[in-house]
């Protein structure tokens, strides 16, 4: 890339890295989140896990706010108007949820859903330009360690914060806290450089067909299932940190900001390492091979120092190799469908996620009940948790050979 592209690249990294940003500053509510459910309302792991699956299930519409902002323009433009009016919803959501007198199940849950449909379409719209504009100039990897730097940026602050916040303030204060972030989301929308154009309904509707029809498609969606199927992370590792180790509200903020660094360094890593020092077939390799070895470090959570190394460890080599996996996905998007079709596979992502999520809550609970005869019935039932995480990975490996990761491109140096 030369000088002058460059210069005109700055904006849009702006953008990516702004976005995700404040994405990830929303973040502070769900530590707090999860003290209410645990406290407030008195939930179980396994009913914490539930009411959290059905609390992000707008992410697994990803794909139709993404055939929204590809096939039907506003004024001939394909993002900027979705992120305007998404940042509002996501704005309005929270603002009403810090002016509720009370809490209850199914109040607390409908709102907390509205809310996520705005910052859902946040990070669609995010996406699509990333894929349109990172496969003309080849830089897809490089955006995705942008955005995702980004966010685990936003975690050194959230972690550490939402604990604090969790112990001094309100659930309602910091309710209206999280709506300042899609502010700067709005105003980001400034730095996008789009151009309107002809509508692409038939276009991308077309590149849709095609996707489908490869088996490509479908092996890469299980490959990322199976990868990201980690059942100890989430629900459990938190009522287990909480409740076993005793471990505080503060210092669990404090693994949060852990995990924030290390994945900064991991997401920096890999856009510097691709294109470089491997390729995307080498990346994906490696996160398959090491992946397994990682989903075990669940079985030297045994106290604060231990946790706090493993948390580092997992925030590194997780956000590493996801991102090899982000990029072997974006660069499979058809031209003119760029957001539904990353929406997917994200959406794939976050299914696994939910799904472990559940099922991690649910066998965290039943396994602490039935392993009576271990010293600590709730570790058993967290080794057995990284266990299936680490035979999930594993799994990975049969599936390779069905996805194109052979023929992915280098970023250019």
């Amino acid at each position: 890339m030369n000088k002058g592209s460059f210069a005109r690249a700055q904006p849009i990294h702006l953008f990516f890295a702004v976005n995700y940003f404040a994405q990830g500053m929303i973040g502070v509510v769900y530590q707090p989140i999860a003290h209410l459910l645990k406290e407030g309302l008195g939930l179980s792991a396994g009913q914490s896990a539930a009411f959290l699956g059905w609390m992000t299930l707008p992410f697994l519409a990803k794909p139709l706010f993404g055939l929204a902002t590809d096939l039907a323009p506003v004024g001939g433009l394909r993002r900027r108007p979705y992120l305007i009016a998404a940042s509002g919803l996501a704005a309005a959501g929270w603002l009403i949820l810090a002016l509720q007198p009370q809490w209850a199940y199914w109040p607390l849950l409908g709102l907390l859903i509205a809310a996520n449909i705005g910052i859902v379409a946040c990070d669609v719209v995010c996406d699509g330009v990333m894929v349109e504009q990172g496969q003309a100039r080849r830089l897809t990897g490089r955006y995705q360690s942008i955005q995702i730097g980004a966010l685990y940026a936003s975690l050194v602050l959230t972690g550490v914060g939402g604990g604090w916040l969790a112990s001094q303030f309100s659930v309602r204060w910091i309710f209206a806290l999280a709506a300042l972030p899609t502010l700067a989301i709005l105003m980001a929308s400034r730095w996008i450089g789009e151009q309107p154009m002809v509508a692409p309904a038939a276009q991308g509707a077309s590149g849709l067909g095609r996707l489908f029809r490869e088996r490509t498609f479908w092996a890469l969606c299980l490959l990322i299932f199976l990868w990201s199927f980690s059942p100890f992370a989430g629900t459990a590792q938190f009522y287990y940190q909480s409740q076993v180790l005793d471990l505080s509200p503060t210092f669990i903020g404090l693994l949060s900001t852990a995990a924030g660094i290390c994945g900064v360094m991991g997401a920096g890593f890999y856009g510097r390492a691709i294109g470089r020092l491997c390729d995307t077939q080498t990346a994906v390799k490696l996160s398959v091979l090491l992946g397994a070895p990682v989903a075990l470090l669940s079985l030297v959570h045994l106290g604060p120092v231990s946790s706090l190394l493993a948390t580092g460890l997992a925030g590194f080599a997780g956000v590493a190799f996801r991102l090899a996996l982000m990029d072997l996905a974006s660069q499979s998007c058809p031209k003119y469908a760029e957001a539904t079709a990353f929406g997917l596979y994200m959406a794939v992502f976050i299914l696994a996620a939910s799904a472990s999520n559940t099922a991690g809550g649910w066998l965290y609970d039943w396994l602490s009940a039935r392993l009576l005869f271990l010293p600590s019935p709730a570790y058993g039932a967290i080794a057995v948790l990284g266990l299936i995480g680490a035979f999930s990975t594993l799994c990975c490996w049969w599936v390779l050979p069905w996805t194109a990761y052979g023929t992915m491109r280098r970023a250019p140096k």
